[in-house]
């Protein structure tokens, strides 16, 4: 590496006042780095003016940034500039870069720990500053963990990195990197630490009025999620209250009814000491009855179906009851390309999930008076996604017997993380309601050990049907 005391290289009026600074950096003495400043040559003052007037106005830590990486351009000729700023007291950190940009950008979104920098000593203090004229083969920036991947990618082999202070701590470090290797030297790392210095403040405020910005609709978000969860779960509890008194109306009504008729036959047929054929059929039909009617209770309390062959089956099952009872006939198309993901889901997943369909399909069944519903099964590599549609009268006039159902589905949609939207099939007809669910957050952790779904005859797996 050349020195600027060498023969042949003739030091450019900015270098020799940097010198000073560059003296400084190294001896850690604050009162030698104000006196360097005043020996500060008019260049460099003018250019550092140039890099004021650049971050005037910007609200935005990264465009700030960019746009003094434009006038540090001149003073310090690169092909790419990042800074390193450290967050929650030193813990973590995050990266904004300037000219190209690197995986190093995603840590403005996603901080992660100080420890995995490539810049780790700086940011600690272990060192003044480093200068490398190769970080492709230079050790010091690479360790088990290092996120050193774009230094590699990138190219970035001449490197210079200089702490940024601000109230007299270290807030993060400016990187500045060439392509070719040994071409910065001491001077170099004065200039720098001179930039860094006076755009710390600056940035370092910009980036945590940014973080309390993020806090702040993080915590107005939880609120807020947090609110109509408590609105959403008082309103299923009334819904679910409102069903056990239904199921108790249905007991009553039917199934009593039912078990107290066959009681009196019974009787009857005691009391005359003989039994014909006739009279037993009809004995047996009224039990089977009973027990039919019982059996759809009790599915509707907790759906077997869906326990023992999956929710395809389960909700292809719900569709057949619920067409059965309509007033009029209605088509069902049903298709699952799922692969069987819908099934990997958690137990309580999957029943929610299973729940809002079974919802979505009441409402178009009993309130839509539609001709065709139709239902998809999908997944994708990150989501599974189901949808509910009906050609029936459109959603743009609820019905108010309907709106507690759709309440009653954003609860269970927000109670397991899952997305809900519902709206027209076309413009002025139809409805479709869609349930989005993340298969990684869902995901059952025991099902390599749950029996695996039956492939029974008469199961349609992938396959479209109609009924």
């Amino acid at each position: 590496m050349r020195r600027f005391g060498d023969r042949g290289v003739a030091p450019s009026p900015v270098h020799l006042a940097a010198k000073g600074v560059g003296r400084a950096v190294r001896m850690g003495v604050q009162e030698e780095r104000h006196q360097a400043m005043a020996s500060v040559s008019p260049v460099l003052v003018d250019r550092l003016l140039a890099i004021s007037r650049a971050l005037a106005g910007h609200v935005d830590p990264g465009a700030a940034f960019r746009a003094t990486a434009v006038e540090i351009e001149t003073l310090i000729p690169h092909a790419h500039m990042d800074v390193a700023v450290l967050l929650d007291e030193g813990r973590s950190h995050a990266c904004y870069e300037a000219g190209f940009h690197t995986s190093w950008s995603d840590l403005a979104e996603r901080p992660l720990p100080t420890d995995l920098s490539p810049v780790r000593m700086v940011l600690r203090g272990n060192v003044p500053y480093l200068l490398t004229g190769d970080a492709l083969a230079d050790p010091r920036f690479h360790f088990p963990g290092a996120l050193d991947e774009p230094i590699y990618t990138g190219q970035l082999r001449s490197r210079i990195i200089v702490p940024m202070r601000a109230r007299g701590d270290i807030v993060g470090a400016l990187n500045i990197s060439r392509h070719e290797t040994d071409r910065f030297n001491e001077s170099d790392v004065g200039v720098a630490q001179q930039c860094a210095d006076f755009i710390a403040p600056y940035i370092f405020a910009l980036i945590q009025t940014d973080q309390a910005r993020r806090a702040l609709l993080a915590e107005s978000d939880a609120r807020s999620r947090e609110e109509l969860l408590r609105v959403g779960a008082a309103k299923l509890t009334e819904g679910m209250e409102r069903e056990r008194r239904r199921m108790a109306m249905d007991l009553h009504d039917q199934t009593l009814a039912d078990l107290a008729r066959v009681a009196r036959q019974v009787s009857s047929l005691r009391n005359h000491g003989v039994a014909w054929d006739a009279q037993l059929a009809e004995l047996e039909s009224e039990i089977v009855s009973c027990l039919k009617e019982l059996r759809r209770i009790v599915d509707d309390m907790r759906p077997s179906v869906l326990e023992l062959f999956g929710l395809r089956d389960a909700v292809e099952a719900h569709l057949n009851r619920s067409v059965s009872r309509a007033k009029r006939p209605i088509a069902v198309h049903i298709v699952d390309t799922s692969a069987g993901h819908a099934d990997a889901l958690s137990e309580t997943i999957r029943t929610a999930l299973y729940r809002i369909v079974q919802e979505a399909i009441n409402n178009a069944a009993r309130h839509a008076e539609p001709k065709n519903i139709d239902v998809r099964i999908e997944s994708t590599e990150t989501e599974l996604r189901v949808s509910v549609s009906d050609d029936g009268r459109g959603c743009g006039d609820i019905d108010p017997a309907v709106c507690g159902g759709l309440d009653h589905m954003r609860t269970r949609a927000a109670l397991i993380g899952a997305r809900l939207r519902f709206g027209p099939v076309e413009p002025g007809a139809g409805t479709r309601i869609v349930i989005e669910v993340d298969r990684a957050s869902g995901a059952d952790k025991t099902s390599a050990t749950r029996r695996e779904r039956l492939d029974r005859p008469g199961s349609m797996g992938g396959r479209s049907c109609l009924f």
